[in-house]
């Protein structure tokens, strides 16, 4: 039990350090969680596309409260680590919330393999997961043609926050 959240805790830390390297040597995603452009755009204030350690620190800080936050939300218990159940629950919610990109829910699963399983084996070959790839990121660039207000090539969180809000008026409470 110790070693599994000791290594979910090294995962954390491993995780915003590969968030600090984006941020200041220009890796990580440029949409969703902490990339570079939404690392840079919270936490650089001077705008000299660098965290200084001021800035660095403030990230930090931000961590460690979001981590804090995420505890307390899942640690039940009071005991500062998850047990099984609370880690099961977590993965839950998580879930439900958008979160865990790599697994796809059920339903998911089952509209991308109408949309793209052309020869019906049930799974989706490199051709076919190549068809899907092609169409997100042809849905990203209309989405960034559409919600790019600045012309920056990116989202910043105003223009997230605009984009989800239009998606939601299309096509219901959906999460974006």
């Amino acid at each position: 039990m110790r070693q599994v959240f000791a290594l979910m805790a090294a995962g954390l830390i491993a995780g915003a350090g590969a968030a600090v390297y984006a941020a200041n040597e220009g890796g990580g995603h440029e949409h969703g969680g902490y990339g570079k452009g939404r690392i840079l755009e919270k936490y650089d204030a001077n705008k000299n596309g660098v965290l200084d350690p001021e800035e660095k620190a403030a990230f930090e800080r931000d961590r460690e409260a979001r981590r804090a936050e995420f505890m307390k939300k899942f640690d039940t218990d009071g005991d500062g680590q998850l047990t099984d159940a609370e880690k099961t629950a977590m993965r839950e919610q998580m879930g439900a919330m958008g979160h865990g990109r790599h697994e796809m829910s059920p339903e998911m699963r089952q509209r991308m393999l109408e949309k793209y399983d052309v020869n019906k084996n049930g799974q989706l070959d490199p051709e076919e997961r190549e068809a899907a790839k092609r169409d997100h990121e042809a849905r990203r660039a209309e989405m960034l043609k559409r919600f790019d207000t600045d012309g920056d090539g990116k989202l910043s969180d105003s223009e997230r926050d605009a984009m989800r809000q239009q998606m939601r008026s299309e096509h219901g409470d959906k999460k974006f």
